[in-house]
């Protein structure tokens, strides 16, 4: 119904390129995120003198994807990394922090966006609306799409959408549509049709508005879809939301009984994923000591626990740390006795579980710390295949004429695991594919 009264005619707009949002305000995980860019061969590597190999770099990738992340996707990714760190410092005035060196993957490819805002992936956020604004493209938020248009030989004409009015608004598009709704990792039903009940337990870690439009509004153009089963976790304490992500490799993770239960080698992605089969309550600490509190990774985290009222339990004795945080004190005190002598001997391996990070750190100096979190959903890795264009593929593998897809609402990528910072690359890198490809389109249109 159109503002007028007038029925059976719903509001038609009319613009060259248009952002629809259902929410008031950017939502989306990226506002969540610690803003890191996983990238090689950049400009900011370059200038603080880090040698890095693109081949290395795709080795990583398809190791940490066991194989199964789409190699001709995951080589574009590789090889369009840099120029899309480029194009954030060009395009959307976005600055680096200084390079950390991280433990593998992620080595010295995770570019941290640098800003007041805090995550930094609302820094990354809002500097990306500025330039939108900037350049005079209009952004509908309040406006829901319910479905996206079709002929009748399934090419994608546009989209019905329900304004802030609660009023029918539909927009034709002549070059096509993107979805950029990211994946359905909070909606409850398509995760327990394609990952079971279990994992629907999982707190969220991400957006809470992520309910899986990528998939409703893309079947009825039988798109092929890949990795239904897979998605992304990270360490989360639930009931605040503060994400220590990637500080699980700067100490020991214990149960609430004070016992190790995984290889500190593993990704925050890995370790999440695995607790609620690991751990009945899905609850665990995070241990270290302050000599890794210089490192700016570590306290960022640490400011998030704060920032967030999370609890963390100081000691200036491992013992003294036990008893602070209702942990049982002769069982941690001889956790960390062992763990030290070990990683002292350089015999990590020998534990049980074993330790094989490289370069594993000590628990010596005080004071400790721990920080209580969860596993959690963050994103899931299924949806629509693409093309390196970024076109939706349907099921026997052909480009949907005028339906593209770009960030967390693609399949095809990752799989099992990925370095930190990836989706958020691989979200540039497809929004500006499938923006050149719907552009073109256009034109012969």
């Amino acid at each position: 119904m159109r503002r007028d009264g007038s029925r059976n005619r719903g509001k038609e707009c009319r613009r060259k390129v248009c952002i629809l949002d259902k929410m008031p305000r950017p939502s989306g995980n990226t506002i969540f995120s610690g803003g890191i860019i996983n990238a090689a061969g950049t400009y900011v590597q370059k200038q603080e003198g880090v040698n890095d190999s693109l081949d290395a770099f795709y080795a990583d990738m398809m190791k940490v994807s066991q194989d199964r992340g789409d190699p001709a996707l995951t080589k574009m990714y590789v090889e369009k990394s840099a120029e899309a760190v480029q194009w954030l410092t060009g395009e959307c005035g976005i600055k680096f922090r200084k390079l950390e060196k991280e433990s593998w993957p992620m080595l010295q490819r995770g570019h941290v966006v640098d800003g007041p805002l805090k995550p930094h992936g609302a820094q990354l956020a809002k500097q990306m609306l500025d330039r939108v604004k900037a350049l005079g493209i209009p952004v509908f938020f309040n406006t829901k799409v319910i479905e996206i248009t079709r002929s009748e030989v399934l090419h994608a004409t546009g989209v019905k959408a329900v304004d802030e009015d609660e009023e029918l608004v539909t927009f034709k598009a002549r070059g096509g549509v993107i979805v950029c709704t990211g994946g359905f990792h909070n909606n409850k039903e398509l995760i327990c049709r394609y990952m079971g009940g279990d994992v629907a337990w999982m707190p969220i870690r991400g957006s809470t508005c992520i309910t899986g439009e990528n998939i409703t509004l893309t079947e009825p153009f039988n798109p092929m879809y890949v990795n239904m089963d897979q998605f992304h976790g990270g360490p989360i304490h639930g009931p605040t939301r503060a994400n220590p992500s990637i500080m699980v490799n700067y100490g020991i993770l214990v149960k609430q009984d004070g016992t190790r239960f995984i290889d500190e080698v593993n990704t925050y992605v890995y370790v999440a994923k695995a607790m609620p089969k690991l751990i009945p309550n899905n609850w665990a600490f995070i241990i270290i000591d302050d000599q890794v509190t210089n490192i700016s990774t570590v306290q960022d985290r640490i400011n998030r626990y704060q920032r967030n009222h999370a609890p963390i339990y100081t000691g200036n004795t491992i013992a003294e740390l036990a008893r602070n945080a209702h942990i049982p004190e002769a069982t941690l005190v001889k956790v960390v006795d062992q763990y030290n002598a070990a990683i002292k001997a350089g015999k990590g391996g020998t534990l049980n579980p074993p330790n094989t990070l490289k370069g594993a750190r000590l628990l010596v100096k005080p004071p400790f710390r721990a920080f209580p979190f969860q596993g959690g959903m963050t994103a899931t890795f299924g949806g629509p295949k693409i093309s390196l264009k970024g076109e939706v593929l349907n099921t026997e593998g052909r480009p949907i004429p005028g339906l593209y897809a770009a960030g967390n609402a693609i399949g095809g990528l990752l799989y099992k695991d990925y370095i930190g910072g990836s989706q958020l690359c691989a979200a540039i890198i497809w929004g500006r594919e499938s923006a050149r490809s719907a552009a073109a389109r256009a034109k012969k249109a």
